[in-house]
Parts: C-alpha cells; structure tokens; sequence
C-alpha cells in the first residue's frame, strides 16, 4: 500500500496576528485622538484589540510548537527520506542560521570546559567533556560548514544533545549505574549530520 504525502505548509508565525493588531490599536487610538475622542470607550477599544492581538498570537504559537514537534518526529524515524510532507521544517532545521546558531552554541561548550575557565554553575559534566574537545570542535566545524549539507535528523540529534538533561553534555552517572560514553555518543552526533541517500 502506497503512502500518499501530502505537503504540509509551515505554520503561521505567530506575531502576525499581534502587530497587525497592535497596528490596528495604535491606529483606531490616533483616529480617535484627532477626531477628539476621548476617555474609557477609546482607550477599552485599544487594549481589546491589543489583548485579541495576544491571545491570536499565543495560539498561533501553540500550533507552531505542536506542528514542529509532529514534523520533529517523523523527521527523526525518517532518516534519510526527504519527502515533501514536512518541506517547511527540514528548510528551517538545515538552514544557514539554525546551522550557525547550533554551531555556536556547540563552541561555545569547548570553552566552557576549558581547564583555564573557573568553575561556575554551568550543568556541564566538565570532567567528563574535557578529554572530548575535539569531538565537540569537529562537530561545531561541520555544523559551520555552510558548503555542506546537512541530515535533518542530524540537527535534531544536534538539539537533543545540547538541551536534554541525560544527553552525553550533562549526565552524570548514579552509583551502579555505568557512566555515558560521551566520545560514542558525539561519534554517533556528527555521523547522523551525514546525508544520505
């Protein structure tokens, strides 16, 4: 049996609804102003329309975030499948920004636990990471590297790494338990930025 994709527009963002109506108050508020209106009738129709502006907005954002997270997980149990479903979201995870911006944050990691940087509050596994920099830099690299291109789920294991609490950046082992192979799962990472066919 054939599955039928069927393609998938990217969610509305979720400000639209906000400007524009916060445009429309700021608006009917200097119409209303120059026509000499004044007092509690003006001022309630400002806010309603600033407050529907809010309420748009949050669901707008609602939906996004529930949309994403649908696509997030067929992309993941898809590897490798560029199927036009969920177009919208492998641009916005493999595009030049989301790419930088990850790479960044993943550099930023190899100077957080450099042996010459104090100890802070950071909930980095330090001690763990530190015999790991190259992993991290080459990973940081081939985010960067622009000329390349990158596997989608690659960028969601990217994602995983850098803001779940077990992944190999923060984990630290509990009595009995084994500790995180952290040079495996940065290997395993950057393997999954590969594209394949």
């Amino acid at each position: 049996m054939a599955v039928i994709h069927t393609r998938l527009e990217a969610p509305p963002t979720p400000l639209t609804p906000l400007v524009a109506l916060a445009a429309s108050a700021a608006a009917v508020f200097g119409i209303g102003a120059l026509a000499g209106d004044e007092g509690d009738p003006l001022l309630t129709a400002c806010v309603s329309l600033a407050l529907l502006g809010v309420v748009l907005a949050i669901r707008r954002w609602d939906e996004r975030r529930s949309r994403c997270a649908e696509a997030d997980g067929w992309i993941a149990r898809h590897t490798g499948i560029a199927g036009p479903r969920y177009g919208w979201r492998i641009a916005e995870l493999t595009s030049s920004r989301e790419r930088q911006r990850l790479g960044g944050s993943v550099r930023s990691i190899v100077g957080e636990i450099s042996p010459r940087r104090l100890p802070g509050s950071s909930p980095l596994n330090r001690v763990a990471l530190r015999p790991h920099t190259a992993e991290l830099t080459a990973l940081a690299d081939r985010l960067e590297d622009l000329e390349s291109p990158v596997a989608p789920a690659g960028i969601l294991a990217v994602r995983h790494l850098l803001t779940e609490p077990g992944s190999a950046l923060y984990a630290r082992p509990v009595l009995d338990e084994r500790p995180c192979d952290v040079g495996a799962e940065l290997g395993a990472v950057l393997a999954s930025l590969e594209v394949r066919a």
